[in-house]
Parts: C-alpha cells; structure tokens; sequence
C-alpha cells in the first residue's frame, strides 16, 4: 500500500453523506420489513419482538449487500483508501512492540514499517480531524525518527509492502 494524498474536505464530505444515505436506507428498508413481518408474523396480542428484530437484521442485510454493489466506484476512491490505511495501521499496530523491539536489533524492515505506520497514523488523524492524537502521534514519530538516526538505520515509509506484514505472522 502507498500512502496517497487526499483532499481532507473532499473525504469528510463524502464520509458523511455515505453515512448518511446508509442511515437511510437502513431506516427504510429495517422499519419497512418490520412492520412488514408484523403485519404477516406478528402477534395482535403478544410481544413482537423476534418479528421486529428480524425486520431490522433483515434490512442491515440489504443495506450492507447494496452498498457492497456500489462501494467499488470512483466516487468512493477516498473512503476506500482510508478505510485500508486505517486497516493497515492498526494491523501494524497489534504487533508494533514486537516490531520495536526488532528496530532495537537494528533491523530496516522494522524500520520501514514503523515508519509506515507513523505516517499512516497521522494521515488518518488528520483526515478524521483529531488533533490531539495526531499531535501525540507527532510526538512518538519525532522520538522514532531520532531512534532510527541513533541505530543508523534507515526509515523510508515509501519502502513499505503489505508482505512485509507476513514477517509477524
């Protein structure tokens, strides 16, 4: 994966109308069935609950299928990348004691990857608009970068692969 630039207004706006439609959808078509399934299912007397329940699952269901179909468009080009660099951050991020301590053994993969994951970090805080992760997350970069001049190892982010992962595994 490649970190990419992308307009942080452009990705908010499409963020929230993408949830939005979603909402909706959801809110249609889960009210839709239940009171569908009540109306076939139901009980006059009794509790609807599981009729109910099954309406709404049934409709997350649909709405997740629908947007399925739709997700691989240009328009949600955006989303999708910070949808797999937060999926790629935090795959880093489960194993990043072990990868720190390979760093302490001077090794560039290790290097390469946290560098990776600091920038990929940063870029996700600041497209989500949390400045004070971004400036915490800032912070452990700055300490990271002088760590890999002390090992004089190099920490080029733009090296990173996704196979570089599998050295965890």
């Amino acid at each position: 994966m490649e970190l990419q630039e992308i307009d942080k207004t452009v990705y908010k706006q499409k963020q929230r109308k993408v949830a939005l439609v979603l909402c909706l959808i959801f809110a249609v078509i889960g009210l839709g069935l239940s009171a569908v399934f009540r109306h076939y299912f139901g009980n006059e007397d009794g509790s609807n609950t599981w009729v109910n329940l099954s309406g709404v699952l049934l409709g997350a269901l649909i709405t997740i299928g629908v947007f399925s179909r739709f997700v691989t468009r240009p328009y949600y080009d955006e989303l999708r990348y910070g949808w797999n660099l937060k999926r790629q951050a935090l795959k880093i991020q489960n194993h990043r004691h072990r990868w720190e301590k390979l760093l302490e053994e001077k090794n560039e993969t290790a290097a390469v990857v946290l560098a990776f994951y600091y920038k990929a970090t940063l870029q996700v805080q600041s497209l989500e608009g949390n400045d004070f992760g971004y400036n915490d997350t800032k912070e452990r970069e700055n300490k990271f970068l002088l760590q890999c001049q002390g090992l004089e190892v190099g920490a080029d982010p733009s090296r990173y692969s996704i196979d570089m992962l599998l050295m965890m595994k």
